[in-house]
């Protein structure tokens, strides 16, 4: 499975807190600060469109505005706030499975998404992406 990373809040217990801000282990279904992740249908499923929970190959090629402002020192401009860099998997950043019904759709080198693999309604998507939760550890090497 894709080594991927993705900066998100941290809960108390050291793992990524489980959200639909932008900002956590989750997806923005309904507009956040006018930004949405997925499109969904008339009955509320995700739209099979390689839309989904943005993810990077390595937290230096995340946007300045998502690398932790306590990485500064690592990586000028950094200005994420309250945020920390995870990763999940150990395989090459290429399309495929990242966890049960989950896969990787690059859109570019540097980029790609996490989406359902089959199409599901929203919350079924949150909760196959929450239930990857274990399984992020935080690395700002």
């Amino acid at each position: 499975m894709a080594k991927i990373y993705r900066s998100m809040k941290k809960a108390n217990d050291g793992k990524p807190v489980v959200d639909d801000s932008g900002k956590g282990l989750g997806v923005r279904g309904v507009p956040v600060n006018g930004k949405i992740d997925v499109d969904l249908d008339q009955d509320g499923n995700v739209v099979l469109n390689d839309k989904g929970m943005s993810v990077a190959p390595a937290w230096r090629l995340l946007p300045y505005y998502l690398v932790p402002m306590h990485l500064a020192g690592k990586f000028p401009g950094a200005r994420g706030k309250n945020l920390h860099c995870f990763t999940m998997g150990d395989g090459p950043f290429e399309d495929g499975p990242v966890a049960e019904g989950l896969d990787l759709k690059r859109d570019r080198p540097e980029h790609g998404n996490v989406v359902p693999r089959a199409s599901v309604r929203l919350d079924q998507f949150q909760t196959d992406l929450a239930n990857t939760r274990d399984r992020w550890v935080e690395d700002e090497a």
